[in-house]
């Protein structure tokens, strides 16, 4: 074999591998080295790359032939030591104690960070609180309302006074010092009176005032505003109210049912309605019957975790939110700015958000580990399909895409830790809100009197007499 290795357990969650390659492994790279070096050099009487080797090697020693060796080769005897260990280091190597020379073997020495083991147990049965599924009356009714508002109109009233929830069309024009705001005035604005669309001074001054009112509305411009000539300066603007609208929902019958969906009444339109809110409140049990489920494991795994793994999630986070950022058409610096957060403490969420995913993942991975879960090629192949299928993609353009980005058997990782959440999951217990107890418990012990009743009604069609108690 040409790269041994052997591993030594340091301190916690990091191991330290003593590396060797053989002799012949490293001749062939310092050949490859010199290749390149006579490529690069140039020495009188010779072109570039017919440069005998011992011309160079008398020239420049052998020093910047094993600095090419290296560079060129040491990642990989690094990952073929890790692949003969079965090492999944989860920070970069620190390498050091580097030996090379000709007619030798290479050795050096790599520390890693590794992941942690954790003790994990009784994490079979574990008791969460049964979440509401049942679609009140109430939330109907809201969804329904939801609706109408959208299909509501807007009527003019011009005896009314403003009230919150109105619409009033507008003019109005802003200054600072006398001196126009540069995208402070607009014509025949339909400002929502509660909503605070422009400045909460304009909802607070227009509530209560009718068609034809002139108001003069001081704001307070705050101190972060885009504009530095007026930030932290008092605006005064000039606003006319030209109308008023209220919004008028439609009638909730069948003719709305009609005009909002595809359905010809309203109770059939209720009925979907209800089984699109009991489709969505099942869905919202069962996540958090498993955050709950995580929640408790988590709370209860005490791991020193490797900083490599939490700095390497910060890291990605933060990389992932500057992408959104920027598809907004801002900076991470321009973010924190605005929003009056600073870096110390998105660092330091990311940092508790970092501790917490890595903890989940560690414990999923733990459990399939000991209920020998796994995943399937099949189970992989129909995966790539949905999420082929998702992204609009062909099925076998989408798996090259994942092989070219070796994404691959991240996609397993992430099945299995779905597949260990839920086994979590069926063989949690859920505990009535009501009772006090298992769900299953609960509801026998709601059945029992109507069981009783009935086992009694037989008895007396019988002809059967109730047992009496032993004296």
């Amino acid at each position: 074999m040409a790269v041994k290795a052997e591993v030594e357990k340091l301190e916690t969650n990091k191991v330290l591998l003593r590396v060797e390659v053989d002799a012949d492994e490293v001749s062939k790279a310092i050949d490859q080295a010199f290749r390149m070096v006579a490529r690069e050099v140039f020495i009188p009487g010779f072109r570039k790359g017919k440069v005998p080797r011992r011309v160079l090697q008398a020239r420049l020693g052998m020093e910047p032939i094993y600095e090419q060796v290296l560079e060129n080769n040491l990642p990989e005897y690094f990952s073929r030591a890790l692949e003969e260990t079965g090492i999944k280091p989860v920070s970069e190597p620190d390498i050091d104690e580097v030996e090379i020379e000709e007619g030798k073997p290479l050795t050096f020495q790599a520390t890693v960070e590794v992941k942690p083991v954790i003790e994990l147990e009784d994490y079979k049965g574990i008791e969460v609180p049964q979440p509401d599924r049942q679609v009140t009356e109430e939330e109907l009714n809201q969804a329904l309302d939801r609706l109408r508002d959208r299909f509501a109109r807007l009527e003019s009233m011009p005896g009314r006074k403003i009230a919150v929830g109105d619409f009033a069309l507008i003019d109005f024009n802003g200054t600072v010092n006398n001196q126009p705001i540069e995208g402070g005035s607009a014509q025949d604005f339909m400002y929502e009176v509660g909503k605070e669309i422009l400045w909460p001074e304009f909802d607070k001054e227009l509530e209560g005032k009718r068609v034809g009112d002139i108001l003069d509305i001081k704001v307070k411009i705050p101190e972060d505003f885009e504009d530095p000539e007026v930030a932290g300066s008092i605006a005064s603007f000039k606003v006319i109210v030209k109308e008023v609208k209220v919004k008028k929902p439609p009638e909730l019958n069948d003719d709305f049912a009609k005009e909002a969906s595809a359905f010809d009444t309203l109770q059939e339109l209720k009925e979907d309605m209800r089984a699109k809110l009991e489709r969505l409140k099942e869905e919202e049990a069962e996540r958090k019957i498993r955050e709950a489920i995580l929640e408790k494991l988590v709370d209860r795994v005490e791991v020193d975790l490797p900083q490599g793994m939490i700095d390497r999630y910060v890291r990605r986070r933060k990389e992932r939110i500057e992408l959104g950022l920027k598809d907004m058409g801002l900076t991470l610096d321009k973010y924190l700015e605005y929003s009056g957060y600073t870096m110390e403490k998105m660092d330091a969420q990311l940092t508790e958000d970092a501790v917490r995913a890595i903890k989940t993942e560690l414990i999923l991975e733990e459990v399939a580990s000991k209920e020998n879960i796994q995943v399937g090629d099949d189970e992989l192949e129909e995966a790539i399909k949905e999420q082929a299928a998702g992204s609009g993609m062909e099925a076998e353009r989408f798996r090259r895409m994942l092989e070219e980005k070796n994404a691959l058997e991240y996609l397993r990782g992430e099945l299995l830790l779905e597949k260990a959440l839920k086994f979590l999951r069926d063989n949690a217990v859920l505990i009535s809100g009501e009772t006090g107890k298992p769900v299953e418990e609960a509801e026998e012990k709601i059945a029992a009197p109507h069981e009783e009743e009935e086992s009694t009604e037989a008895r007396e069609e019988s002809g059967g007499e109730k047992p009496s108690p032993p004296e």
